[in-house]
């Protein structure tokens, strides 16, 4: 009989399986609100834009990788091994990647989107690129330890760091998106 986390503690590695699916869902509708936004906001002749938008959804895909590892380290099947082989490169490069290509996307929009008049969906993409960059900082934190150091050290290791800055960076990155997606979903119930 092959023993395994399933095998010996079935209840928390089926809590453990929920939080990875809930993850892979918000992951999931993540990269839908992006594919929803390029084909409603994003004018077909604005070539920059249109490539902003795919950094979006490409980044949002980037994001997924994570969350893949852990399922796979959950059920740890065969198939997925290549995943688990290349687990500290895609902890720390996927999300720094993921960030970093949706503050691109945030800031091109600032750049090359003609508002006219749309204050709200101006202060969303500051807002979003305000969160992502924090977010895409912090991460780079996390990558440089990995070059540096040789070993991977999560982002919650940097806590111990300083928690009073970390408290405060992910406080201030959540604040920042929850008011950039909740500025669209205001802005799609208006368009109804």
């Amino acid at each position: 009989m092959q023993l395994s986390a399933l095998t010996i503690c079935p209840g928390i590695c089926a809590l453990a399986m929920a939080v990875v699916g809930l993850n892979i869902v918000a992951g999931l509708i993540q990269i839908s609100f992006f594919i929803a936004l390029y084909r409603q906001f994003v004018p077909r002749d604005k070539q920059t834009l249109m490539v902003a938008a795919w950094f979006a959804i490409i980044g949002s895909a980037i994001g997924m990788l994570p969350k893949f590892l852990a399922m796979a380290l959950l059920l740890q099947k065969p198939f997925l091994f290549i995943l688990i082989r290349y687990g500290n490169q895609i902890r720390v490069l996927c999300p720094w990647l993921s960030a970093t290509l949706l503050c691109v996307f945030c800031m091109i929009f600032l750049l090359k989107y003609r508002f006219n008049g749309k204050r709200s969906l101006k202060y969303a993409f500051v807002f979003g690129t305000f969160g992502w960059l924090i977010m895409a900082s912090a991460q780079f934190l996390v990558l440089m330890n990995y070059f540096t150091d040789g070993r991977w050290n999560g982002l919650a290791n940097l806590f111990t760091a300083g928690p009073h800055l970390f408290v405060t960076a992910s406080s201030l990155t959540l604040l920042s998106l929850c008011f950039f997606y909740y500025k669209f979903a205001v802005i799609s119930e208006v368009r109804r």
